[in-house]
C-alpha cells in the first residue's frame, strides 16, 4: 500500500472528515493516464429537482454487475442508482437522489468504494445490486 492508499483508508475511517476532500483523494488514487480520459467523476443536478453523481467504475469492473434502478414511489425523498456496463472493461455507476440527499450520495459512494476495496484486497467476490441497495440505505441515516 503506497502513501496515497494509505492516506484514504485513514480518510475513510474518520467520518467526520469532509466528504468531498475524500473524493477528491479517491480521484486521484484513480488517476492513471486513462481514468481521467473518460468520465472520471460527475456531479451535476437533475430537473427533477435532483442530484446525479456518475463515476467511471472501469478499475473495479471484475467485481460489479449491471443493474437497473429499483424505482421509486413518490417523487420527494428518494435515492436509487444504477451500475451500466457500456463494454467489459467499460463501467459506470450513476448515484441520483432528491434535492435533499447530496450528502447521502457521496457517503453512499464511498461506501461503496470501501465495499469494493474489501471484494477487491480477497480477490473473490461481486458487490451485487442488493448490497449496494443496502449500502445507500444505511447511508440514510448516518450522512
Amino acid at each position: 500500500m503506497n502513501d496515497l492508499e494509505r492516506k484514504i483508508v485513514m480518510i475513510s475511517k474518520n467520518r467526520n472528515y469532509h466528504i468531498t476532500k475524500w473524493l477528491q483523494e479517491w480521484a486521484m488514487s484513480q488517476v492513471d493516464g486513462d481514468w481521467e480520459h473518460e468520465q472520471g467523476v460527475r456531479i451535476y443536478m437533475l430537473d427533477n429537482p435532483g442530484w446525479n453523481l456518475s463515476v467511471d467504475m472501469s478499475n473495479y469492473a471484475d467485481y460489479l454487475i449491471a443493474s437497473k434502478p429499483f424505482g421509486r414511489n413518490s417523487d420527494e425523498n428518494w435515492i436509487d442508482f444504477e451500475v451500466k456496463f457500456i463494454t467489459e472493461n467499460s463501467v459506470y455507476i450513476e448515484i441520483f437522489g432528491d434535492i435533499t440527499k447530496l450528502n447521502q450520495i457521496l457517503f453512499s459512494f464511498k461506501s461503496i468504494i470501501e465495499e469494493l476495496e474489501l471484494i477487491e484486497e480477497k480477490k473473490e467476490g461481486i458487490l451485487l445490486p442488493n448490497r449496494i441497495k443496502e449500502l445507500i440505505n444505511s447511508e440514510q441515516t448516518n450522512s
